[in-house]
């Protein structure tokens, strides 16, 4: 039994390094081939009035947000929330969700390919992300809950890193300008859909990628390993409105580069501090048009 065990537990090790090599060499040539072949300017959106944005500047602020996080002093008492759940249970849910989250990206694409309305997608996305996922977790797991020190510094802990990131993706002299008002639907499509949005994209992708799949891969096999595969799953979420005609390569590069990244951080920040709020709080933030008219806003009013 003990045998057993250890072999068990080497295998684990072996395959959470080697998901983490794999996903780390994924990024880096990701990011270094866009900057080797000088498509530096990179899509950050499926949106076709959103501008093209420097390489440099999406990964600045990821780069800073880690740093912040690592280097402010913080430590949960426990760390997995799942520990008191059976180990095959697990297993289970997580190629459940594996399998989900290949599904999405595939099932989007045929969607794409046919024509039909991006809402369609978006009702694909809550079937697949919350119905499923809440019909295989029934009856629903025993979420052990976590406190650090106190509660309020699960709070007050992040802040420093969502405050540099956000600042510096949304609000710093080189962020591009919101869209004009001649690019955008009407306001209340304009609210109509920013409201869809933050339920679909900034709440429901959180919970799942990182609350749901992610929590299951790092009881599994550790921290960085379940970054490494909420991540790639994460930004493969989104090659069905980026890679599009001949330039496939730049287009997967660009995936892996701007929503691999953020993925790595979002999953970092989940991670280390238990609080699905902060990541679901910057995920709003960069979604949301009316922050880009915040941000034009103070940026006019200071000049």
């Amino acid at each position: 039994m003990v045998v057993t065990r250890t072999a068990t537990a080497g295998a684990a090790r072996r395959l959470g390094t080697g998901l983490v090599v794999g996903g780390s060499a994924l990024l880096a040539v990701a990011v270094g081939g866009l900057a080797l072949s000088g498509n530096l300017a990179v899509r950050v959106s499926a949106d076709a009035f959103v501008p093209p944005v420097l390489l440099p500047i999406v990964v600045l602020p990821v780069a800073v947000g880690l740093v912040l996080a690592r280097l402010i002093p913080f430590r949960l008492a426990a760390t997995d929330p799942l520990a008191s759940l059976d180990r095959a249970r697990i297993q289970r849910e997580l190629w459940w969700l594996v399998g989900l989250a290949v599904a999405f990206p595939v099932l989007s694409t045929l969607l794409r390919v046919v024509g039909l309305p991006p809402d369609v997608r978006g009702v694909l996305k809550v079937v697949l992300f919350l119905v499923v996922p809440l019909i295989v977790f029934r009856p629903g797991p025993r979420v052990r809950v976590l406190r650090g020190p106190s509660e309020a510094v699960r709070w007050l802990a992040p802040i420093p890193a969502v405050v540099a990131f956000v600042y510096l993706n949304e609000f710093s002299p080189w962020t591009p300008a919101a869209p004009s008002a001649d690019d955008l639907p009407d306001p209340v499509t304009l609210a109509v859909i920013s409201l869809f949005t933050l339920l679909t994209a900034s709440v429901l992708e959180e919970v799942f990628y990182r609350g749901w799949l992610q929590t299951r891969v790092e009881t599994l096999l550790g921290r960085w390993p379940a970054i490494a595969v909420s991540s790639v799953l994460f930004a493969a979420m989104h090659v069905s409105s980026h890679v599009s005609g001949g330039a496939v390569g730049i287009g997967l590069a660009t995936v892996v580069a701007v929503q691999g990244t953020f993925g790595v951080l979002q999953g970092y920040l989940w991670s280390r501090y238990r609080n699905l709020w902060v990541p679901i709080a910057i995920h709003v933030v960069i979604n949301l048009i009316y922050v880009d008219f915040l941000a034009d806003a103070l940026r006019g009013g200071s000049g």
